[in-house]
């Protein structure tokens, strides 16, 4: 975890890296409101069992429980090819709303052709909302 903290008006801003990944997970909160988004959670899957955990998605829920902080959003940057997103599973224990970009409807037609999957979704009804 690297915390970056900033004056006063600038957002905290921690990474969790995860080493499987190579991926980092963020905490950007505001100091005086306690709110905060996570952005980039990964859900652990494990390619061998094909087993899903959620040890990093409960390692950020809980520096946020210790921080006294609120989630106000949950953000995937991007659909990430190298990890599956824990964004579901934390607005489940958050009820906070999630967001992407509105490309990923592109990236999700491409998959849908790639990985031969004709009943996918690729509409992003999968987030909140599509920015």
């Amino acid at each position: 975890m690297q915390t970056f903290r900033h004056s006063p008006g600038k957002p905290d801003v921690v990474g969790f890296y995860d080493m499987r990944t190579s991926s980092v997970q963020y905490v950007v909160s505001d100091p005086v409101t306690r709110r905060c988004a996570i952005i980039d959670p990964v859900l652990d899957f494990d390619e061998k069992s094909g087993a899903i955990a959620t040890h990093h998605a409960n390692e950020l829920l809980g520096y946020v429980a210790s921080q006294g902080l609120k989630v106000e959003w949950i953000l995937d940057t991007h659909p990430h090819a190298d990890h599956f997103s824990a964004a579901q599973y934390l607005k489940e224990k958050t009820g906070a709303p999630t967001a992407i970009g509105a490309y990923v409807t592109q990236v999700q037609a491409i998959w849908k052709d790639i990985y031969n999957w004709p009943d996918f979704p690729d509409d992003g009804r999968q987030w909140d909302h599509l920015l």
